[in-house]
């Protein structure tokens, strides 16, 4: 099936016109790029973004309020520092808990439904991995996933606390991760690598792509309906589980980092220019 993309309307960047937070921007060098986009339902969503950016909305994303990342470690005098790294993916457990991976290996964690997060340097060593940290999924409240760069592959069976190394066969840096249930999940990453799992984890194969962008996240709305969204607004949609990719790229040359889809017909996406966008399959 071809898939037409189709913006409802222009996109939204936070900070300008069209119900961004207030402030127009996200600290020197202009509107931070964004590069993860999570929704819990039609009305509450969140935004990851560079130098610590952490959006929520609580209206559909009319409008965006800026949260606060902290280090559970003190700094200089004893104050507990903000985090400035790239925050990459975002995952929401349940309506209070949730979590974040990021550079520098920064994993944050919410548990007052994503009014503040905190970052633990414990947690920030997981996996014994200095690797950059890109994509995060929860297949259960204890049972979740980490992927970053050069292959990078992580595991925690309880709730974060602990993380262990995993190899998913190949060593292009992944970028995005998604679960449909504790056995079937996919992994995108460098040059339009798609992998697919239907064990657990235990065993990776590559589905086939014509893409030889980077594809930076993925989401499925069931076992057989899913997107992949890449470097130069490339966009892959699937109706057979990934057996099959059709390729469609909307006008612009942005880099699309995150996507969320709310059913089978409509997604939410963001790019590093700082732009959210919903889009419509036809």
């Amino acid at each position: 099936m071809e898939v037409d993309m189709r913006p409802p309307g222009a996109g939204q960047r936070p900070g300008g016109g069209g119900g961004g937070p207030p402030g127009g921007g996200f600290g020197r060098g202009g509107p931070a790029p964004l590069y993860n986009i999570y929704f819990v339902d039609e009305n509450v969503g969140y935004i990851t973004g560079g130098r610590g950016t952490i959006l929520k909305t609580e209206d559909g994303g009319k409008t965006w309020a800026r949260k606060m990342a902290t280090s559970d470690t003190p700094g200089r005098g004893g104050r507990r520092g903000g985090i400035r790294a790239n925050l990459m993916g975002i995952q929401m457990i349940s309506e209070t808990t949730g979590f974040i991976a990021g550079s520098e290996n920064t994993i944050l964690k919410t548990t007052d439904g994503g009014e503040t997060w905190v970052g633990s340097s414990e947690r920030a060593r997981v996996g014994e991995t200095r690797n950059n940290l890109e994509g995060i999924w929860f297949v259960s409240p204890t049972a979740g996933w980490i992927i970053g760069s050069f292959g990078t592959l992580l595991h925690t069976a309880d709730g974060g606390e602990n993380w262990d190394k995993r190899d998913p066969g190949f060593d292009n840096n992944l970028f995005g991760i998604y679960f449909h249930d504790e056995n079937t999940g996919w992994i995108c990453g460098q040059e339009g690598l798609i992998l697919h799992t239907t064990d657990g984890g235990v065993n990776w194969t590559q589905q086939k792509t014509e893409s030889i962008d980077d594809l930076h996240d993925i989401i499925f709305v069931d076992a057989m309906v899913g997107w992949a969204v890449g470097g130069y607004n490339s966009v892959l949609h699937t109706t057979d589980g990934g057996k099959t990719w059709t390729i469609s790229n909307i006008p612009g040359s942005a880099n699309l980092k995150g996507v969320h889809a709310t059913d089978q017909n409509h997604c939410w996406t963001v790019n590093d220019w700082g732009v959210i966008a919903g889009y419509k399959a036809k």
